[in-house]
């Protein structure tokens, strides 16, 4: 190879290598996570969110990052940030006490008149029951319920002695599953289906229609739930939990 050829060939073999190095550093997720503690416990907030979303950003997605993040927006002051990280992290660990704890404090700093709905009955009965758990958990044990109504379906055919004798156990399986079924409904319809929000700014002016000029119909504070109905040229439509419907600027509302 003439000399030329060989210092382009070692140019792009160091390129190369500096490339591969950049890559891998950039996915290591581990370093990240421990750099993103160590500036959270030396109180730069701002750098250890950086940090968590570098992470999320990479494709690893966890309710324990989302719950980090909501600390650590939380200690900045950024209560509605706080509140929509803590929310997504719900829907991954609804269980977990701290986060619990954590957001339930949060939304007792939100600032706002008592526009809270009691909501559907039985989706409060479904909740109270499955509250706990998260959208795939309930998926899982409904898979699970399913095939062993197969199972007991199938011996209860083969062996009908079986079916006289434990007639109890399928009715409730079937009970079981019905109910767990009915929680995957409700929950992936709220989850899935519905666009749920959270204000992310300190005041937010709501609007009858989407245009600066409209008169404004309520105002929004930091930290508040809604839902969202639509998206159009930078505006959200958005609803409270008591009914009323307005337009708000779209950075003013993130989804959760």
């Amino acid at each position: 190879m003439k000399r030329p050829g060989i210092i382009l060939a070692s140019v792009l073999a160091v390129l190369i290598t500096a490339a591969s190095y950049a890559e891998e550093k950039k996915a290591d997720p581990y370093q990240l996570f421990y750099t993103a503690n160590h500036n959270y416990e030396s109180r730069d907030y701002l750098k250890a969110v950086e940090g968590y979303v570098a992470i999320l950003e990479s494709g690893l997605e966890s309710g324990n990052l989302y719950y980090n993040i909501g600390n650590g927006f939380l200690k900045m002051g950024s209560l509605g940030h706080a509140i929509l990280c803590y929310e997504r992290a719900k829907r991954l660990i609804p269980h977990d006490s701290d986060l619990k704890a954590n957001l339930s404090y949060a939304r007792s700093l939100v600032e706002s008149a008592n526009t809270e709905t009691q909501g559907n009955f039985i989706l409060n009965a479904l909740d109270a029951i499955f509250g706990l758990y998260s959208l795939r958990a309930i998926i899982f044990s409904a898979t699970i319920l399913y095939l062993l109504l197969l199972l007991l379906i199938g011996l209860f055919i083969a062996k009908p002695f079986f079916a006289r004798r434990f007639r109890a156990v399928l009715v409730l399986v079937v009970a079981l599953f019905i109910l767990n079924l009915s929680a995957v409904a409700a929950r992936y319809f709220d989850e899935r289906i519905l666009k749920h929000g959270i204000v992310v700014q300190k005041e937010v002016e709501c609007k009858y229609e989407p245009i600066e000029k409209s008169t404004t119909y309520y105002t929004l504070h930091e930290g508040r739930e809604v839902l969202i109905l639509n998206t159009r040229n930078g505006w959200r439509q958005v609803r409270r939990p008591d009914g009323k419907i307005s337009w708000v600027k779209k950075e003013a509302v993130e989804e959760i």
